[in-house]
């Protein structure tokens, strides 16, 4: 080829490439926009474009305004990629969620993994008999698991540990009073509390955050990792890619803006918690019985809490093998510790900026006539538990929809059908909004709501995802309410809290949801009966 020919084609080929990538994505464009299954969906046009459009709000935070934005303004079912809608009504909610209705998790999930899968030459992922309640999507293996661990979760088996609840209580109390008022930012002492009393239920141990009065960073550095998490999970090509090269998914995250540098004087909980959970079953599994016939002392790794339940379960059941026994150690405190910092600090958010509510709150509890930080008289507490549950109605500890995959057939709802393969999901946000299940003025928190109509009552409690969906609900959750119904009635009976809340906005939300920025102050009440 002649000198001119290199130069007509150095100048045409490119030329050429760009106008058939140019081609190309504004036929994809065309295609989602018009279409598409889901083109006659409602929701953002740059939506149904690009996942990028969702994955930018999410990266912001923005699933709080989000939650409550969308289904106001295009109802009930609305398009927020080019494969995915969210739902916020009954109708969606009893076919997604119900159990044995084949709708799997969808691979958003594959963000949120514990344990890297194996992929082979086909790219098809091969994941390991390992035990992660919120990935899983093996539901004979998710079963299984389920029904193992299920009897250790019963409320009459964790209220056995009440009285470790009460002794972190305790300190926590005498810790908040020693502060004299001064203002705390409440997701940090909220997670002191959670952390502290998960230490004292599972491991009989402490992280040692209430002795430092600070949880060292823990709780603002995990919360940036479900920002990461939240924002792959739209993109599970990425993910996949990751398993072959960390590099592909620390470019993304780059260009997202997703990086972020952890406090230098960081102290993580769960370096303390590997090290007692292993320590202690080691000593468990590799300790023999003696045949003498004297009393032995009893072991200084043994304990009365659920780590050593959870080793007594598998010694007498040999299908909940070691590895199912290590990791549920420290899931406890991996699925728990967010959830429940979330749960206490919507509730105390909520009660401790509303004077009015917390004060029929306080006499009700300080009225009561038995111990209201036992748990079962602290259940008969009907406004203060109304509170409990309204804040959580508004502010749950998920912002991001449960996303499932619509199964052979397809799904049909709201005048629209949804082929199998589409992303579908409940926002919790929206769903716990919508007037349908929680009556007039969704958006207004209102504990009476709770204690009038009971059917109104039975329909906010049914069509509720604070806990997750369905069969796949927290197993934990039982373990959480302890701990709820416990610390709210003791921490009000002893403090009068004045919370500043931040402007909403600020408010960052992601798949898991805490109410960021609250500040508080725990003012000592002067003891019950007296007149001042």
């Amino acid at each position: 080829m002649s000198l001119r020919g290199w130069i007509a084609a150095a100048l045409i080929y490119p030329t050429l490439a760009l106008a058939t990538s140019v081609v190309g994505t504004a036929a994809i464009v065309l295609y989602r926009l018009f279409l598409h299954p889901l083109s006659g969906v409602p929701g953002p046009r740059w939506a149904a474009i690009s996942s990028f459009w969702y994955a930018l709000q999410v990266r912001d935070g923005r699933m709080l305004e989000l939650g409550k934005m969308l289904h106001n303004k295009y109802g009930p079912v609305v398009r927020v990629a080019p494969n995915e809608v969210w739902f916020d009504s009954r109708e969606a909610f009893k076919v997604i969620y119900r159990a044995g209705s084949g709708y799997q998790k969808s691979e958003f999930y594959l963000a949120t993994i514990l344990q890297r899968p194996k992929i082979d030459w086909r790219l098809r992922l091969h994941f390991p008999d390992t035990l992660d309640f919120l990935s899983e999507r093996n539901t004979d293996r998710y079963r299984l698991q389920r029904r193992l661990v299920g009897p250790l979760y019963r409320m009459d088996s964790v209220k056995k540990y009440e009285d470790a609840v009460d002794g972190v209580l305790e300190r926590v109390i005498a810790r908040l009073r020693s502060l004299d008022g001064a203002e705390v930012d409440l997701k940090e002492w909220m997670h002191i509390i959670a952390v502290e009393c998960l230490g004292a239920t599972v491991l009989s141990w402490s992280p040692g955050y209430l002795r430092d009065t600070t949880d060292w960073g823990s709780s603002s550095h995990g919360y940036l990792g479900w920002r990461r998490k939240s924002v792959l999970g739209l993109f599970p090509a990425i993910v996949k890619a990751e398993l072959v090269s960390k590099r592909a998914s620390h470019a993304f995250a780059r260009i997202m803006g997703l990086t972020y540098r952890s406090r230098k004087d960081l102290k993580p909980f769960f370096p303390g918690v590997y090290r007692q959970s292993s320590r202690r079953i080691a000593t468990a599994l590799n300790s023999k019985p003696t045949k003498s016939s004297k009393p032995t002392k009893v072991p200084k790794h043994t304990r009365e809490d659920l780590l050593a339940d959870l080793i007594k379960l598998h010694k007498e059941k040999p299908e909940f093998n070691e590895t199912y026994l290590r990791r549920m150690a420290v899931t406890n405190f991996g699925a728990g510790h967010e959830t429940m910092c979330s749960a206490l600090t919507s509730i105390l958010a909520m009660i401790g900026s509303r004077p009015s509510v917390q004060r029929r709150v306080a006499d009700e509890i300080r009225s009561a006539p038995a111990d209201p930080t036992r748990f079962d008289n602290a259940a008969r507490l009907r406004y203060t538990q109304a509170a409990m549950k309204e804040a959580q109605r508004l502010h749950p500890v998920l912002g991001m929809s449960l996303s499932r995959t619509v199964p052979a057939g397809g799904l049909r709802a709201h005048g629209h059908f949804f082929p199998a393969g589409t992303t579908v999901g409940c926002n919790p946000v929206a769903l716990h909004r919508n007037p349908d299940i929680a009556g007039p003025d969704p958006d207004v928190f209102d504990p009476d709501r709770w204690l009038g109509d009971p059917d109104l009552r039975r329909s906010m409690e049914r069509y509720n995802l604070t806990w997750g969906g369905g069969s796949r609900t927290c197993p934990g959750r039982n373990l959480a309410y302890l701990v709820l119904h416990k610390a709210v009635p003791a921490l009000l009976r002893e403090f009068e809290l004045e919370v500043t809340l931040p402007p909403e906005e600020e408010v960052r939300y992601y798949f898991m949801a805490m109410l960021t920025g609250v500040k508080a102050r725990f003012r000592p009440r002067e003891p019950a009966g007296v007149v001042t």
